[in-house]
């Protein structure tokens, strides 16, 4: 039994209010963060994001979780998480890069997403493999409200990358859950990456197989001041109670 805990990091109530996929024999949990923005699809939202992040992180270890993933294709606070604890954190970018093989395409909310896409691509050395980002106009948040347009809109943007020359899909928004049988469909078998049931599933083999955050790596932060948030003063709670022993 492993146990995953799904960190949302933004504040619109009620974004998460289907049950999650989980794996057989895994626990998964979810959570919103409760300062923050309401949606993220900018630089601006990544940061006012990833304070929440770590503090949920920290929060999630110390209660038990034993492995935490981010709930945006952008991974805010991705790296920051990894310093703070020592579970696996699992971006759903990340993983969803990985899980794609090569040549592939995003197809995303908002076309302005496309700097952050190819950011990341470099980042996790596969710039290579992202043949484009196409965004479907349609906002995080306007993609349950209007369902319909926005699994219209991933559909053709998922045509025009395969016709472009992409081999499989990834959704480049959580909020997109739920669209991959129908979007799969649509392009007679495409790989369809959908982020969030994929970076569960990972979480969870990265508990089976044992594995930790690299602290040669992502090492714990030092010790300083620092005002106003709960998780990190635990965590600095902690690791100066086992300097001092």
């Amino acid at each position: 039994m492993g146990w995953v805990h799904v960190i949302t990091p933004i504040v619109t109530e009620g974004f998460r209010a289907a049950t999650l996929p989980a794996p057989d024999g895994c626990k998964v949990t979810n959570a919103q963060i409760s300062k923050g923005p309401a949606s993220i699809e900018s630089a601006v939202d990544e940061v006012l994001a990833a304070p929440g992040v770590i503090d949920a992180a920290i929060m999630a270890e110390a209660d038990g979780a034993q492995a935490v993933v981010i709930d945006c294709m952008l991974d805010p606070g991705l790296d920051a998480a990894r310093e703070a604890v020592s579970i696996p954190v699992i971006g759903c970018g990340e993983a969803a890069m990985r899980a794609a093989g090569a040549r592939f395409a995003v197809i995303t909310v908002l076309q302005r997403q496309e700097r952050a896409f190819a950011d990341l691509a470099r980042k996790y050395g596969m710039a290579d493999m992202l043949s484009e980002t196409i965004g479907i106009g349609v906002p995080v948040l306007a993609l349950e409200t209007d369902r319909e347009t926005a699994l219209a809109g991933t559909i053709n943007g998922s045509k025009k990358a395969v016709s472009g020359g992409a081999t499989s899909i990834v959704f480049g928004c959580t909020g997109m859950l739920g669209f991959a049988d129908e979007v799969s469909a649509a392009l007679d078998g495409i790989s369809v990456i959908d982020p969030l049931p994929n970076a569960i599933e990972f979480a969870h083999k990265a508990i089976q197989s044992g594995h930790k955050n690299d602290k040669s790596i992502y090492p714990y932060p030092d010790s300083k001041p620092i005002v106003g948030f709960e998780g990190w003063t635990a965590l600095d709670a902690m690791m100066r109670g086992q300097r001092d022993d």
